[in-house]
């Protein structure tokens, strides 16, 4: 009988919420609102969002046919210094010819509260500012005026999608702020069929699709007469089309915001939200209209279109001199494959764009420069004109998130796929950093597209390669309060990938050296060395002679030394109390500090940490520590760190996180020498 009550309670307590936020209008506000100084459910919340309602319809406009609608209503309560930045709105539209999109209806209002009444200032038309992104891409952007700690603002706009009705948007129901109210709807005539989709790990306190009667009412007109025997007349038709119409309903209540932390692809992959999909259209006695891609479409699309597979697999006679020179010394084709890779990347210039279609080989060569696609197809050429066989692979970027459906606006990266005596090796000529196999770390995301087969091939992106860091030190703890001797840096993989660009980011591994020095304030640096920063098949080494000051603590008779020294973590990654979303490393990894301590003269080891191993089940994160006396003169210290899955589920956080408090712990533990 209880748990019906609760359950009454609860439904009626929907319906109230329900009821109270349909009433919500815009321009009129509660001074309620107003008077607000915190949200209860999240009292470090920046700013809220009171309300949000948004509308997509489907809808038949006499004389220019079906066209989209999407409306959206955004009320936000400022809170603190720090949320004023959700005053501040940009809009992105459709610039295409095909589905252009403009915003009209545009409204917005601060409302502050001032000796007790409420004040509000209207946005002005002339701080409303449209920008050209590209010629696909168009970008609406506006700052409401007079926003502070306390505010309220209201927007409230819509887009006219002028030409076609693909383009339905995504809703977000969750933010980087709370949400209190959050409701969209979509009306779809029966003649269109969309498909639906919803990510994100919250739930909806309403989700529903109902049929409505609905109707286009169309008037035409006919004349009549104008000759000699009667004057012109105009006739007036109505005409009424009834039909169903597919309305689909969504309310989430008190989102929490979306906590982005350490290790996340891309935020939009895990955010509540809702997508559509156009599969088909079809009107009475007319034939069907597919719209919903396959794989297998895009795959045969690309292959035939003209700016991706009429050039990757196009004629490459241009480039076959070139290339005989080029490899003529090679020992093996790998080699070749290396001369060729280098050859790109030092002649051709990544504009820093990302694109899955080409200018075409012969503009790339004249203008020494271009995006993605151009310096990769450039490179297919080479490798083609040599002998080797090369197909395309498209990919999403981690920060442009996973694709739900088979879309081809979901790439906006390619790569290749080189056949090399029976091994498959993936090449990117963009990226400098990146090696034989070894794509640039953004590109390791799910799964890529190979293009060009029968049918569809796809990779794994995710089990590439792997990354190595050793630090491995010889250390003479001094008694004048240093650590003193040389450490040695060795770098594989994507760790070795990483260090190469942040070295590229300096004018000359000078410049590198320099910067590093200046930011060490702790370390006196006699000798600083590099070597393979410019062959990528080889590890990275890094030779430093030096003394740290600020690892070691006299007190009294005793040193306390710091044992994990190079390589020690500042704080845990890992802060949420729950982790709804995986943790994606992009790659496994192992870090590890190898140190020998020599014991000065007159001391003894007193202390030094216990050995610790620590394991997440199915050994999927290991960390091992250990110290060791040797004789009365060194102590042995070994500390690694190996994630052996490039992404972990949410199920496995809580343990990640313990292991990563285990290491704090380890590393804050003291070596203790006692003076004799």
């Amino acid at each position: 009988m209880k748990s019906l009550l609760m359950l009454a309670l609860i439904c009626n307590f929907s319906i109230i919420s329900f009821a109270e936020n349909n009433k919500v209008k815009f321009g009129k506000i509660e001074q309620r609102d107003l008077e607000m100084k915190v949200y209860d459910q999240d009292t470090s919340a920046s700013a809220v969002i009171l309300y949000e309602k948004g509308n997509s319809a489907i809808r038949y406009v006499q004389g220019e046919g079906w066209k989209l609608y999407f409306t959206k209503h955004q009320r936000i309560k400022i809170l603190k210094k720090e949320g004023v930045e959700y005053a501040d709105f940009k809009i992105g539209l459709n610039a295409s010819q095909s589905s252009k999109e403009e915003v009209n209806g545009l409204k917005a209002i601060t409302f502050n509260l001032e000796d007790g009444k409420i004040i509000k200032d209207e946005l002005n038309r002339k701080d409303v500012h449209l920008e050209e992104v590209n010629k696909f891409h168009n970008m609406q952007s506006f700052s409401l005026p007079n926003v502070k700690v306390g505010s309220v603002i209201d927007v409230e706009y819509t887009i006219d999608c002028k030409s076609f009705f693909r383009n339905m948007r995504p809703w977000r129901f969750q933010h980087s702020i709370p949400t209190v109210y959050s409701e969209y709807e979509v009306l779809v005539p029966e003649y269109f069929r969309f498909r639906q989709f919803t990510l994100g790990f919250e739930r909806f306190t309403l989700a529903e699709e109902t049929k409505v009667p609905d109707k286009v009412t169309l008037t035409s007109k006919m004349r009549s007469g104008g000759n000699s025997m009667s004057a012109t007349q105009t006739q007036f038709n109505t005409d009424v089309i009834t039909f169903n119409s597919a309305n689909y309903h969504y309310i989430a209540e008190n989102m929490p915001e979306f906590k982005e932390e350490a290790y996340t692809s891309t935020v939009d992959n895990f955010i509540q939200q809702v997508q559509f999909e156009l599969q088909y259209v079809q009107f009475p006695g007319d034939k069907l209209y597919t719209y919903s891609q396959s794989w297998e479409s895009i795959n045969k699309d690309l292959a035939e279109d003209d700016e991706f597979g009429e050039i990757i697999f196009g004629p490459v006679k241009l480039l076959e001199e070139e290339t005989q020179s080029l490899v003529a010394g090679a020992g093996s084709n790998k080699e070749k494959v290396g001369i060729l890779l280098t050859h790109v990347r030092d002649n051709y210039k990544f504009n820093g764009f990302y694109n899955i279609y080409s200018k075409g080989l012969r503009n790339v060569i004249k203008d020494k420069n271009g995006n993605v696609a151009d310096i990769n197809f450039l490179l297919a050429g080479y490798l083609r004109a040599a002998g080797f066989e090369v197909k395309p692979v498209v990919l999403s970027t981690r920060s442009n998130g996973a694709f739900v459906f088979p879309t081809v606006t979901g790439f906006n990266y390619v790569v290749l796929l080189c056949e090399v005596d029976g091994e498959k090796l993936l090449l990117d000529a963009a990226n400098k950093s990146s090696g034989i196999n070894e794509l640039p770390y953004q590109c390791l995301n799910s799964q890529g597209l190979v293009v060009g087969g029968a049918a569809p091939e796809w990779v794994e992106l995710m089990e590439l390669g792997r990354s190595d860091a050793n630090y491995v030190a010889i250390l003479n703890v001094n008694t004048d309060g240093k650590l003193s001797g040389s450490l040695k840096i060795g770098r594989k993989g994507y760790s070795a990938q990483s260090f190469r660009d942040k070295v590229d980011g300096f004018n000359s591994v000078e410049k590198y050296i320099e910067d590093f020095s200046e930011k060490k304030q702790d370390w006196e640096i006699t000798t600083h060395e590099l070597e393979g920063v410019n062959a990528l098949d080889e590890r990275v080494l890094e030779t430093i002679e030096l003394s740290v000051t600020n690892k070691s603590i006299f007190a009294g008779d005793k040193i306390y030394v710091s044992p994990i020294i190079f390589n020690a973590l500042d704080e845990n990654p890992f802060k949420l109390m729950e982790r709804k979303y995986p943790v994606d490393f992009g790659f496994v990894f192992k870090e590890s500090e190898m140190t020998v301590f020599n014991v000065p003269e007159g001391y003894v080891v007193e202390e030094v940490p216990e050995s610790l191993r620590a394991s997440l089940p199915e050994n999927k994160a290991l960390f091992l520590f250990s110290a060791q006396k040797i004789g009365d003169r060194q102590i042995h210290l070994t500390a690694t760190l190996s994630i052996n899955k490039p992404v972990l589920m949410a199920e496995d956080y809580g343990n990640l996180k313990e292991l990563f408090n285990m290491i704090i712990e380890k590393q804050n533990q003291q070596i203790v020498l006692k003076k004799i």
